[in-house]
Formats: C-alpha cells, structure tokens, sequence
C-alpha cells in the first residue's frame, strides 16, 4: 500500500551550501542538525533552526560549526546514536576522507565556530570511503575504504593507529560502505564494487558470514532496517535498492524462482534510471508502523523517490507466487532536486 502521503514532495526548506553535497546526515538525537561534506576538506554542522526556510538571493552558506581535521573532501560520515554517558548534551561524529584519515569531533552547545579533530585514526592506506557508529558500544566504531579493509576502532584508545580489529582484502575490491544491524549487537554488513553484500560477526572476524549477490553493479551505500533487525537495504550503480531478508537465507527455491535472485533477495526497487548514490529508512522512532517500510532513494540524476513494498511482500511468506506478482512497488513521489 501506498500509504497516506501526496503523490508530490514539496520543497518545505532550502539551505546554502558551500559546493556541491557529497553527503548529508542528520543527527539522530536532534533531526534539525545536519552534518554535510562537500568538495571541501572541512565537515559542515547545520542548526535548520537557526535558518530561513528559503535563503536570501545574496546570502552566503553560513553553517553553525565548521569542522577541521582532514586534508581532502569524502563520503564517510556517522553521528553517535547513543546517548552520551554522565550529565552533559555532547554530539559525536566521525568523518572519513580521502585522505585515509577517520576524524571524530564531539560537539556541545558551547562550541565554538569552528572545532578540531577530537582524535584522528590512521590505520587505512587508501581513501575511507565509509564510517559507522556501533549502536550498542558507544565506543566502536568502524570504517573501510578502497584499501579492501575494514577496520574496527576503539575511540578511547589515543594514538590513533592501533584499531581493535583489522580485517584485510575483506573484499574484492574497494569498500563503498559499512552499517551496524541497530538491534544485533554483533552483526555489521559491508558493501563493494566487487557488486557484493557482506554479512559480518564481530565475535569471529575471521571470514564472512555470508555474502549477498544480486546487484550487477557496484554496491553504494548499505542500511539496516531500523525496525526489523533481519532486514536490510543496498543501493548500486546498476540503478537499484535492493531489499534483503536474512532469514529467507537457504531457503528451498524453484529452479524458475532461483532465475531472479537468491530467496533472500526480498525486493527489488527499480525506478531510477540513473545510478543510485543514496538511500535511507524512514525514521522508525515514531512508532508509525505505517512508515516502517518507506523509504527514500536518490540517483546521480538528483532525481529523489520516495516509496513502499507492497504489503504483501513484507507481512509474510505468504503465497509465493504473489511474491513474484509483487515485484512492483508503490512509489509515492518523485521529484527533480534543484
């Protein structure tokens, strides 16, 4: 179903932005700060509320904080989304780079302007393409990058180059993204150009646990579905966002069935028509079960969609000839960013 949501997505906020947007996140204990990185090296902070909701002509980008630390622009970028121990309302952050460097920042309502690396990890030898926050352990983090590694960091260790854990050549070619399964504390997955999702158990990282093959592409970004800890999403140059139960995992096929991916391979989005660069849940903190499947997508083409699995697909096995039958989703809006 498609839900109740207007077939088109207005434009109710505009903030300038030095450059083009490499990547936005907001943070998860306040939505109205984004952090963003652009073809600068610094990493920008947004207070939405200390903005207009359209930018005067002649204005200028001007974000709450600038933060300092690396030497190239990147994607990488994760806000804690646990909350902070003891008194105190600090915001967390970590940022990877192209300079192989992982950055993190903590933030409180009395920082300056502009804030300097809180601590700088080096242990990667290549560009770190992505960063995650654990969602259990407030104090792991982990990174990969185009070195083929992923790397687990304990952030109260100083010195910045002796990781917890360091897997090496953990895929086949460069590393695009990492995300920890919100309510298995030892499950993270990781996503390649070698056109593969990783399944990994920090508990024995000596091989993977399971490998997801679908996309025909390289693979972007990877997220968990923040509501149901077996579910989770990618996005590919091959213009898709998969959807990926991990409990079908070894279930019996047809030989007709197996001709369109493996059972765990839930869904597959295919509206975009050019490359997908971006995707995100929606938030599920609202108890909104309605919005728990919904999510939105953005390609290289600035073309951003926002849609739904039909229910059947999702509610449960079902008929597995609706499976099938269902493969088109709802898409409930489309539009060009500007």
């Amino acid at each position: 179903g498609a839900g109740n949501f207007d077939a088109k997505i207005e434009i109710k906020m505009k903030v300038k932005h030095e450059g083009e947007v490499n990547r936005a996140r907001y943070n998860p204990r306040n939505h109205f700060v984004i952090a963003t990185k652009g073809p600068q090296s610094e990493v920008y902070i947004y207070d939405l509320t200390k903005h207009p909701s359209m930018p005067a002509k002649d204005s200028v980008p001007a974000p709450q904080h600038v933060l300092r630390g690396h030497t190239a622009e990147g994607y990488g970028l994760a806000w804690d989304p646990n909350e902070p121990s003891g008194s105190g309302s600090s915001h967390r952050l970590v940022s990877g780079s192209e300079d192989g460097k992982v950055c993190l920042w903590e933030l409180t309502d009395g920082s300056p302007s502009v804030v300097d690396a809180k601590s700088i990890f080096t242990g990667h030898t290549d560009v770190v393409e992505d960063v995650a926050w654990h969602n259990r352990d407030r104090n792991l983090i982990g990174s990969v990058g185009d070195d083929r590694a992923i790397i687990l960091w304990d952030i109260r260790k100083k010195g910045g180059s002796k990781p917890v854990h360091a897997i090496e050549n953990a895929h086949a070619s460069d590393i695009n993204g990492i995300a920890f399964n919100p309510q298995n504390e030892f499950l993270f997955a990781t996503s390649s150009a070698d056109k593969t999702v990783a399944l990994w158990d920090v508990r024995n990282l000596k091989s993977r646990v399971h490998s997801l093959r679908g996309h025909t592409d390289q693979v972007f970004q990877v997220e968990w579905c923040p509501s149901n800890e077996t579910i989770l999403g990618s996005c590919s140059a091959d213009r898709r966002v998969n959807i990926w139960d991990l409990s079908r995992i070894g279930a019996e096929q047809t030989p007709e069935d197996a001709e369109d991916g493996p059972p765990e391979l839930l869904f597959v989005h295919g509206g975009h028509t050019s490359k997908v660069s971006d995707f995100c849940w929606a938030d599920a903190s609202s108890g909104d079960s309605d919005n728990a499947w919904t999510v939105a997508s953005i390609a290289e083409d600035n073309i951003l969609q926002v849609w739904q699995m039909a229910e059947e697909i999702y509610i449960g096995d079902g008929d597995e000839e609706d499976d099938e039958k269902n493969k088109n989703d709802a898409e409930l809006g489309e539009d060009e960013l500007e």
